[in-house]
Order: structure tokens, then sequence, then C-alpha cells
């Protein structure tokens, strides 16, 4: 059976940003009186890259997860979530596929009694 591969690397434009805000953030905790400032370079719970909206013209997918512009595209990460809030939004991602799992369940051509069943159901 086929495996997605999933690879990431920074690009340029991401390597400066990054260079670029550690600068900011080290001289704004200098100037408040800082002695010793410890960078670490690392970044976790990305989201808002294809954020949820009611309108197309203020995000990218609409409440079925589903992208405005493409009638067969469906998105189910953090990107859809319009801010980061202050834990880890794994639960909220787990969600959010869950319930485009079961939209997508409910718009199937196919009747659940001929589809394929999973190995849990076996």
């Amino acid at each position: 059976m086929p495996v997605a591969r999933f690879d990431y690397s920074l690009g340029d434009n991401d390597k400066a940003n990054i260079a670029y805000s550690t600068k900011v953030i080290t001289d704004i905790l200098h100037a408040a009186g800082a002695q010793d400032v410890l960078t670490i370079h690392r970044f976790a719970h990305l989201v808002g890259g294809a954020r949820m909206g009611a309108r197309p013209e203020d995000s990218v997918v609409n409440s079925d997860h589903q992208i405005w512009e493409v009638p067969n595209l469906f998105v189910s990460d953090g990107s859809v979530c319009p801010t980061q809030g202050s834990a880890n939004p794994a639960l909220t991602i787990m969600a959010l596929a869950s319930r485009l799992a079961q939209r997508l369940d409910e718009i199937s051509p196919q009747p659940a009694s001929q589809r394929p069943r999973s190995r849990q159901e076996s």
C-alpha cells in the first residue's frame, strides 16, 4: 500500500523572518532590562494559513472545511483555525478532522452499505 510522504524545510524567506523576529524580540528584552536572554530556535503550533470563515473575501475555507475556490478540496488541519490559543491545538485539530470526516460521510455519493469496511469494522 502506498504511504504518503511529507517533507518540510524552511525557505530563505522563512529563515529571514525568524532571524528578524528573533532580533526584534531580543532587542525588546534588552531594552526592558533583561540581563540574560536565551534564544531557542524553534517554533510550534503554527495555525491560520487557510482560515475558516463565512465569506471568501475573509477566509480560505467555508464552515464545511471546503476551499471556496475549489469545490472538491477540503482542509482538515490547524491551518483552518483563525488564530492560536494559549494551549497546544492538537485536540482542536482532531475535533476539526473528525467533524470533516462526518461531513464527508454525509455528502458521499456512495451508500454506506457499499463502501469498503475499515479494519475496525472487520
